[in-house]
Order: structure tokens, then sequence, then C-alpha cells
């Protein structure tokens, strides 16, 4: 499913509409200024090591939007997280997501020129702080029930499989020759990336390599301090994708220095 991307001002006429901004930004950037109505779900953690993905990130958005049809505007800084939390959500069954090109402070280029207005930009309403509905400390919460006391005679006989463990990206009407693995298996639901890329992978990928690549991104993201917010991170994280999918392997990216952010 190719995703749709809107401007700021398309993006308040649909949230008169009954659409709701899922601002994916780590705690501390919501908490200083945030879209007016904003729910906040980060897609990466900022830590002192770097952006880290949120491995919370499907369960909590599952369980404040447990409808798939729930109409969804996700949003960023610049709108380079945005893009990657969207098909997250559409690989999930989300049928109507759509992205906030230019995510709240305007995408820019390198001489620092806006290229698409963000949020804040085009004067729209925002708020600071953490609202108690919508922080992401209150939404992690409702994804986290009490867990039950166990009963008296019950014994642990180890690890047990999850309800949900099948492959989350798996389709179950389509296979492909994975060109990772080197054998039929089960294709994705949709494309992971809007182009080429995207293409490609989802012609020649199976689910299984693709679940592999998303755990070693993290690595990857860590390690080379990928900002979502940059262009040449974000060209980089491509690069890394392409090498693992299709290549030899990840190496790496020579010269490659991460932005300051």
């Amino acid at each position: 499913m190719d995703l749709k991307r809107i401007d700021a001002h398309e993006a308040q006429r649909l949230v008169a509409e009954g659409y709701v901004l899922l601002d994916v930004r780590s705690v501390p950037e919501y908490a200083a200024e945030h879209p007016q109505g904003a729910f906040n779900v980060p897609f990466l953690h900022r830590t002192a090591q770097g952006m880290l993905p949120n491995a919370d990130f499907s369960k909590v958005v599952q369980a404040v939007f447990p409808d798939r049809d729930a109409r969804i505007i996700t949003t960023c800084q610049m709108g380079g997280r945005s893009v990657r939390a969207a098909a997250e959500l559409q690989n999930l069954g989300y049928v109507n997501v759509v992205d906030l090109r230019g995510g709240f402070s305007s995408e820019r280029d390198d001489a620092g020129a806006i290229v698409h207005q963000g949020w804040r930009d085009s004067g729209l309403p925002t708020e600071t702080g953490e609202p108690s509905d919508r922080s992401y400390g209150a939404l992690e919460a409702r994804a986290t029930p009490p867990k039950p006391a166990e009963p008296a005679h019950a014994h642990s006989h180890g690890p047990q499989a999850s309800a949900d463990g099948m492959n989350r990206f798996a389709s179950d009407k389509r296979a492909v020759q994975c060109q990772k693995l080197g054998r039929q298996l089960p294709g994705l639901k949709r494309r992971p990336y809007p182009g080429p890329l995207g293409e490609r992978i989802f012609a020649e990928i199976s689910a299984e390599a693709w679940n592999q690549w998303v755990e070693h991104s993290k690595m990857i993201i860590n390690e080379y301090r990928i900002q979502a917010s940059d262009p040449q991170s974000m060209k980089v994280l491509m690069e890394q994708c392409e090498a693992f999918l299709f290549g030899a392997g990840v190496a790496k990216p020579e010269g490659y220095v991460p932005s300051a952010q």
C-alpha cells in the first residue's frame, strides 16, 4: 500500500474530520512542544547512546488504537521517522494512515531553506508538556495491564510461545523466492519503503528475511548514531538495508559522520 503524504493544512483539515495526530518523536521533543491534541508514541527513544528503536512501539499503538480502520496521521520533527512509523503501522494492518510531510518543524534542505513547511511553521496550534491522556507514559500504561496473580499450583515450564508469535510482516496470500535466504517463503504484506528499493524488497525478500533486517537495523541505528530526521543518515540506513538483504553483508559506511542533532 502506497503511503499518502500531506501538508500541514491538509492535516489540520483531516483532524477536524476525525483523524488523530500520532507524534512519534521522543518524549523530550514531544514535551517541549507538539501539535495541539497529538498523541505521543515514540518510534525511537533519545538516549545517551543515540536514537534507539522503541521495542514497544507496535504494542502501544495497537493498545491505543485497536481498530485497524483508525484514521491516523503520523508526524515527527521533519518527516523522516514518521514515514518509517507509518510503514510499520501499514505492516500491522492499519488501512487509514497518512503522513505529515515536513513534520512539526519543517523539512529543510542542506542550506537550511524550508522544503516542506511543518505544523509549527504553518502557524497551526501547538501545546507543551505531557497531557495526562495523551503522553507516552499514559499510553504505555494502557498497553501494560496489571499482571494477574499466579495460581498457587502453577509451575514454571520455561518460555512459552506467544499467541501472536507469527511473523507480523508475513502475507498469507503470496510467496517469494527470497534472495536473502535462498528459498521460497511467505512474502511481505506490503512494500516496506517507497521507491525502487521498497519495490525490490517487496518482490524479492521474504517476511522472515525482512524481520531479520528489522532486528539487525536496531544495532545499525545505535552503532552509526542514525538520526531519522537527517537525510544523510537515512541514506546510510537504506544503503545498509540493501547490503544486508541483497549484498554480502553490512560494512561500515566509508567516511560517514553522523549529524550532530
